[in-house]
């Protein structure tokens, strides 16, 4: 894959850490027998409240999926403190997208490439134009990518924005760039949320499997700034879960926070 310069095409833009975990709900208990006692109310010779009301808190229920390690998986984590094992891992059943693209043939494994397609077919059927910038990328393609990053503006910048190679989420074949190439004030920059086509973007994506991985005020966790462009395959049930809850993929499966990269 030849190098090609994508300003702002790496892996996200944030500031505070977002997210919020639920409360667990108080276990209620009754006295066996009683009629008049308050459910909360704990029988004499328990030791410990017993409930005896449904468990139907959100906090209590199980997500949708867990994280893993294996590459191969669509729940891979990858992040500043978990690098693809092999480092240049490449997915075994890559596909072409058939979706307007900027630079040619956009690859992503299977599943989201077939995703995507319908994705781009509902936006355009609501009157949005999307593009593909780039999807999937391999190491050799990150490692020049991120080396031209470094030369012109220095590791300390490069690395807000740039994943260093084997660390790049492009190169799980899950991710995907997008873009309204109408609007190029908002071209791969924040601003694309506040577009129209961000929004849309930002409200309909979790239908198909992709959230935004890299969500505002977030950087603190998942080490990149705010890429409203940035999308991450992970499932339509996970992905909708993990809108909802407003958390990111770290704190949906209980994952420590990678702002930083541990070497």
């Amino acid at each position: 894959m030849g190098m090609l310069l994508l300003a702002g095409c790496a892996e996200g833009d944030t500031q505070d850490p977002g997210g919020q975990a639920d409360s667990p709900a108080e276990d209620e208990t009754t006295a066996e027998d009683s009629t008049e006692q308050a459910d909360t109310e704990v029988t004499e010779d328990s030791e410990e409240p017993k409930s005896t009301a449904e468990q139907s808190p959100e906090s209590e229920a199980e997500p949708a999926s867990e994280a893993s390690w294996d590459p191969e998986s669509i729940h891979v984590l990858v992040n500043r403190a978990n690098p693809l094992d092999p480092i240049d891992f490449v997915p075994s059943d890559l596909a072409v997208a058939d979706a307007p693209n900027e630079f040619g043939d956009p690859e992503l494994r299977e599943e989201p490439a077939e995703t995507l397609e319908e994705l781009f077919a509902a936006a355009e059927a609501d009157g949005i134009q999307l593009w593909v910038t780039t999807a999937y990328r391999d190491f050799e393609f990150q490692q020049a990518l991120y080396d031209q990053y470094v030369a012109d503006q220095g590791e300390e910048a490069a690395d807000r924005f740039s994943a260093r190679p084997g660390y790049s989420e492009h190169q799980t074949g899950l991710a995907v760039d997008v873009a309204d190439l109408e609007d190029r004030d908002c071209y791969l920059r924040a601003c694309f949320g506040e577009t129209e086509a961000g929004q849309w973007v930002a409200e309909n994506a979790p239908e198909f499997g992709f959230i935004i991985r890299y969500p505002e005020g977030a950087e603190e966790i998942v080490g990149f700034q705010y890429e409203p462009w940035h999308l991450r395959y992970v499932g339509v049930e996970t992905a909708v879960e993990v809108t909802e809850q407003g958390l990111t993929l770290e704190e949906y499966w209980d994952q420590p926070p990678a702002p930083d990269y541990l070497d």
